[in-house]
């Protein structure tokens, strides 16, 4: 049987005291540069989601701008202003549906009448302006200021089935009062008798004979970005190759738009004054129709043109 040594206990190894302080030592300070990168990467990812809402907002507002303006309508992209006084100088294909009489160089007295009737509809309208050649009504574009444009476009999308709604649509981008949020909620870096950008919303009747009503409950209205300092639509004038403030300024600015700019300067949720321009473009040809189609060329005996030019014919301009 093996006798128990005290001389074999004292001998063995174990950890003294000052390596249990360095041990601790390291522990802590390992300890504090976690912490350390802990504390930063929650604070980075704070600022990044904080930034990140900012450009949202301002990039959910110029895609919505974009998606109406892109469907931007008016028959003059396509077609001419209706002239009842003037005769008709066509044949062919682009007759079709008329009567003899209108086919022959003039119109029918009946026609005639018709198409007068159906001008003089749109005489007193705020919304169109006239008809084309074809009938459609020609709409009016409307800026009475320069944070404010109204315009006709085809992007309403009926939420529900066999809603009372039509594809066409008017829109209004303008500036309006905001609501105060509480103290807590806003940064007190921003100033105060700031506006919104609101979208308002029109498709229940969009041949009506007046402008949007912004009080009337079926206009819808969006906020889409709060704490604007200022708004300016310019938009672009074809023949002088610049940009405008005012659609009156373009002949036939009211009535067919080429391009608008926007230039817009609001105050983010951190309190820093922040300025966009983006530029949007319609998706129509940048030609002019003419007039009046004009044949270059006899008509044979078929009673069709051999050659030139044919109804619909564009000049580029």
């Amino acid at each position: 049987m093996k006798k128990f040594s005290l001389t074999s206990v004292s001998n063995q190894a174990g950890f003294t005291l000052l390596e249990i302080l360095i041990a601790i030592t390291l522990l802590a300070f390992i300890t504090l540069g976690v912490v350390d990168i802990t504390e930063n990467a929650a604070l980075t990812m704070e600022r990044t989601t904080e930034a990140n809402t900012n450009n949202l907002q301002i990039e959910t507002a110029m895609s919505r701008f974009e998606w109406d303006f892109s469907q931007i309508y008016s028959p003059l992209y396509f077609s001419t202003v209706m002239n009842p006084n003037q005769n008709v100088n066509a044949a062919g294909g682009s007759n079709a549906g008329m009567d003899s009489g209108a086919q022959q160089g003039s119109f029918s007295p009946v026609l005639q009448q018709y198409y007068e009737q159906l001008v003089a509809r749109f005489e007193r309208n705020e919304h169109f302006s006239s008809v084309s050649r074809e009938g459609f009504p020609v709409p009016r574009f409307y800026a009475p200021e320069k944070n404010v444009f109204e315009f006709f476009t085809t992007s309403n999308r009926r939420k529900l089935e066999n809603t009372k709604q039509s594809h066409f649509a008017w829109v209004r981008y303008a500036l309006a009062e905001q609501e105060a949020l509480p103290e807590d909620e806003e940064s007190p870096e921003i100033p105060k008798s700031l506006k919104s950008l609101v979208r308002y919303f029109s498709a229940d009747d969009p041949y009506s004979d007046k402008r949007l009503n912004v009080d009337d409950e079926n206009v819808k209205g969006a906020v889409l970005l709060r704490n604007v300092e200022s708004l300016e639509f310019q938009y672009w004038d074809f023949n002088k190759r610049k940009w405008e403030t005012s659609l009156k300024s373009i002949p036939g600015g009211e009535n067919i738009i080429r391009g608008v700019r926007i230039l817009i300067t609001w105050y983010d949720s951190q309190g820093h004054k922040r300025s966009a321009s983006r530029i949007f473009r319609t998706h129509w040809p940048m030609v002019t129709p003419q007039d009046q189609p004009q044949l270059t060329t006899p008509i044979n005996n078929t009673g069709s043109a051999t050659s030139g030019s044919q109804d619909g014919e564009f000049d580029e301009t």
